[in-house]
């Protein structure tokens, strides 16, 4: 009689079974075969997706907790731009989730460790992702560390733009929807940080630079001694919508503490901006900033650029100022105690400041026109020189009554190097008006000018007494025109301490 197995025996026998097939099932997925197989079917999904060359140099696979994919440099060629290298580099990655939802193209989360991502210049590209209608993948999850976003200008001439990005995290992410992100990011140019949260995509991945985005920003603690010349921590808050090669932003600054590192004076600076940014140069284009500087009202409109073959950008302004206070930008370019003089100042000039590595006064570019109205110098040795002048021009020598003149300034100006100059420079006290031409040098102060002197009265009448006799004779030598008296003089010292004189070369000549 045949012995039937005891009902131990049939589980024991079902339990080594079924442990044995869950090593085998384990032994296969994880094997090389498997590990071979997932990479292939990943580089055929990208492949498609991107319609580009896809490497993958190491793929593992894990099962515990859950099915996890990791791997090791994955890179994304365009195939008509091969010799550009890679447009997408994975240094490490892994993809996770469950065996039923991976069926689906369900992934729980997907993690990067190392990542560049270069948006090229040309034209936008042909075609469609091949099948990928309804066979597309959906994240639930998607994290990026340590990553590096570089922007590739249409002009081959100019220099990438590069952000540092340490961390990217994104939602419910996939490539035919908009996905909601959260981004922490390093400004190489002021540096600081920016936090940025907002939604991205649908994606185009046959043209990132048409991927939508849309969001806010803060940035944070930007240091501006990061750019030469200048100095001060600004914060900025603002908004922006658009595509990757063309965002619009609307945002304010604040910078208490601007200042140029030729002065090292403090000054507050606070603007509003609207701007259109291109994303594929880094290339600004300010619409309209409104800005305080102290407490003058500034507008400009211009462009931030790059140019061919140089490291950084340059910025082009057309700058204007009504009613604004000339101490708030003396404090700035003159380096004193107190501002050298105060007064109401308007201006309308074109800035430019190229790229370059120089300090911001040696490379600032300005032409324009200005006027100051209701000027007094601050220092009572230069403006006694004043009042007296106004005394003299009025032929009232001794009237002390006349104190604390108002002066009045216009002309026009350029400053490069470092050096503003002055070809025509009007200065006008009751009594006096000066015409001068000269140069003013931003580092140091010195200053050089020469011009005529008028007079309303005749030279005899600006001093009393023996001297005012004597000068009678001479009146006619120096009288022209509608004045009393036409002197040449020149200019000379320091803002500080100004030097003025008569040009007794011209003065002999009557030139």
């Amino acid at each position: 009689m045949t012995r039937r197995p005891s009902l131990p025996t049939i589980g024991l026998g079902v339990l080594v079974t079924g442990v044995l097939a869950i090593a085998l099932v384990y032994a296969a997925l994880t094997s090389a075969w498997a590990s071979n197989r997932v990479r292939v079917s990943m580089i055929e999904f990208l492949e498609a997706r991107f319609d580009a060359d896809v490497a993958i140099e190491q793929i593992s696979i894990a099962l515990v907790p859950r099915v996890s994919i990791e791997g090791r440099g994955l890179t994304l060629t365009h195939l008509e731009n091969a010799h550009g290298g890679p447009f997408i580099r994975l240094d490490r990655f892994s993809v996770a989730g469950w065996p039923l939802e991976l069926l689906r193209r369900r992934v729980s989360v997907v993690t990067v460790d190392g990542f560049a991502l270069r948006v090229e210049r040309g034209s936008t590209r042909g075609g469609r992702s091949r099948g990928m209608d309804t066979h597309d993948v959906t994240i639930d999850e998607v994290v990026v560390r340590n990553g590096l976003l570089v922007i590739v200008p249409n002009d081959p001439r100019k220099l990438p733009l590069r952000f540092e990005l340490q961390e990217i995290a994104m939602s419910h992410f996939a490539f035919d929807r908009s996905s909601p992100y959260r981004a922490h990011l390093t400004n190489p140019k002021p540096r600081g940080s920016i936090d940025s949260t907002g939604q991205i995509g649908p994606w185009s991945t046959l043209d990132l630079r048409s991927t939508p985005l849309s969001g806010g920003y803060t940035f944070a603690d930007a240091d501006l001694a990061t750019i030469r010349g200048i100095g001060g921590t600004l914060t900025s808050t603002g908004r922006f919508e658009g595509v990757l090669e063309r965002i619009r932003v609307r945002g304010v600054t604040s910078t208490p503490d601007f200042q140029l590192q030729l002065t090292g004076q403090p000054l507050n600076l606070d603007t509003r901006f609207e701007a259109m940014v291109d994303g594929t140069s880094g290339d600004t284009y300010l619409e309209e900033v409104d800005a305080m500087l102290g407490q003058s009202h500034i507008l400009a409109k211009g462009s931030v650029v790059g140019e061919p073959g140089a490291k950084g950008r340059t910025v082009s302004l057309d700058v204007k100022v009504d009613n604004g206070r000339l101490d708030d930008f003396m404090r700035l370019a003159v380096k004193a105690v107190q501002p050298p003089m105060r007064g109401v100042i308007g201006f309308d000039t074109a800035f430019e400041l190229p790229a370059g590595q120089g300090d911001v006064p040696q490379r600032l570019r300005l032409t324009g026109t200005f006027n100051i109205q209701r000027g007094q110098f601050t220092s009572d040795a230069v403006q006694d020189k004043v009042d007296q002048l106004s005394r003299r021009g009025r032929g009232e020598p001794k009237n002390e009554a006349l104190q604390d003149v108002m002066s009045t300034f216009g002309g026009a100006f350029t400053l490069r190097d470092g050096l503003l100059r002055l070809p025509r420079l009007q200065f006008r006290v009751s009594g006096a008006a000066v015409d001068l031409s000269g140069a003013y040098r931003l580092r140091g102060g010195d200053l050089g000018f020469a011009g005529t002197l008028k007079l309303d009265a005749p030279l005899s009448r600006t001093t009393t007494g023996f001297k005012s006799i004597l000068l009678k004779a001479v009146d006619p030598f120096f009288r022209k025109a509608a004045a009393g008296t036409v002197l040449p003089i020149k200019v000379g010292g320091t803002v500080e301490k100004p030097a003025f004189g008569l040009d007794i070369g011209k003065a002999l000549t009557r030139k």
